[in-house]
């Protein structure tokens, strides 16, 4: 017998609002099932089940790309007409390979959901294959494999409203397989991040952290000749190298829990981001700061406005505009009220709209959505 799922939003309807997902009205249909790369808690309404790369994969070890490939075999093997193939995207060649084996013409198709997709880290660089050097992997290569793969999914999901357009016109892709799915606050993850305390009083500094596009130059600039302590962790020695030093400013790396702690007792955080034109960053950064109350400053170009509300929450500042970045600093650093009425808005948004398990809900409610569109 088949579920009646009529008062369930369409999956047009969600593309134009996400937060639909959010109903307490959904129903869960019972014939559709999902399966994942990666393994889902039981403690979700909606059960994932994972397969495995399994035994035979034990005898590759030290072939990565061999096991990601029997991994995707097996996840496609294991799916019927009535089966949504959950993929985690940061596993690289798993994505790949199960997106091409959903466009083999001698395969029935399965119905495929692409999330958490880490293309850019991918297409940046040209470099040699080690066991070739005379051939490079170039970046337009690298573009045509993807877009390839991507074409063997029926959703993908991006961090922010302009990575819709932006993934669909760079990789020519139909809009509608993109959607758009907020991310989230990790901190809030209490299985992960047990809840995170730090009474030590190390004084009023701004903290700004994480590695990946990160412009430390534009933050080390705004803060140049004024008494804003700043405290900057980067983990990756590379990026590390390239951030000026300054009286006011302390570089350290700090890896989690020491990385939420920091956050829980700054004043407030920054999270100035280069740009790309394709993704956004430091999404994650932003829903955990706000989380632990602290208004947050981003300078990004595509992704901070669907998180940060301005001028509520914090301030979102053009890439690479330090000047503005000065201004937005020294506001919150001369005005402790600004700063206490921002950091309580802060975190009531993200406890309404980014913790770890509305994400999750959202996640497997927009992937039953899409099996039961197939279905029908």
């Amino acid at each position: 017998m088949q579920t009646d799922t009529s008062a369930n939003p369409t999956l047009d309807e969600v593309h134009d609002d996400i937060f639909l997902l959010d109903s307490s009205d959904f129903v869960i249909p019972e014939s559709v099932h999902l399966i994942s790369n990666v393994i889902f808690s039981n403690d979700n309404e909606v059960q994932v089940k994972n397969s495995a790369p399994g035994g035979l994969a034990r005898l590759f070890q030290r072939f990565p790309l061999i096991i990601a490939l029997i991994h995707s075999f097996r996840l496609f093997f294991a799916a019927d007409k009535n089966t949504v193939i959950m993929i985690d995207g940061s596993h690289p060649w798993v994505w790949l390979f199960t997106g091409y084996l959903n466009r083999l013409f001698f395969f029935r198709k399965r119905t495929m959901f692409l999330w958490d997709s880490f293309l850019e880290y991918k297409l940046g660089t040209e470099k040699r294959l080690w066991f070739f050097p005379f051939i490079k992997i170039k970046t337009a290569w690298k573009e045509s494999l993807a877009r390839g793969a991507l074409l063997g999914y029926d959703m993908i999901t991006v961090w922010s409203r302009k990575q819709v357009s932006a993934h669909a016109e760079y990789f020519r892709l139909p809009k509608e397989k993109l959607i758009y799915l907020p991310f989230k606050s990790n901190h809030s993850n209490r299985k992960r991040f047990p809840e995170v305390l730090c009474n030590i009083p190390l004084g009023k500094f701004v903290f700004s952290g994480g590695n990946g596009k990160r412009d430390y130059k534009c933050l080390v600039d705004a803060v140049r000749g004024t008494d804003v302590a700043v405290v900057i962790s980067s983990t990756d020695p590379k990026v590390r190298k390239e951030i000026e030093f300054l009286p006011n400013v302390i570089l350290l790396g700090a890896p989690e829990p020491a990385f939420a702690q920091l956050q829980v007792i700054c004043y407030f955080a920054v999270v100035p981001m280069i740009h790309s034109g394709l993704k956004g960053g430091g999404e994650t950064n932003i829903c955990n700061a706000m989380g632990h109350e602290k208004p947050v400053i981003a300078c990004c170009n595509i992704a901070a406005e669907d998180y940060i509300v301005e001028g509520e929450t914090g301030f979102v500042v053009p890439v690479g505009n330090s000047e503005l970045l000065r201004q937005r600093i020294l506001e919150l650093w001369n005005n402790p009220d600004l700063v206490e009425q921002m950091g309580r808005n802060a975190k009531q948004r993200v406890e309404e709209y980014f913790t770890h398990d509305k994400f999750v809900r959202r996640l497997l409610r927009l992937a039953i959505l899409l099996g039961d569109s197939r279905r029908s």
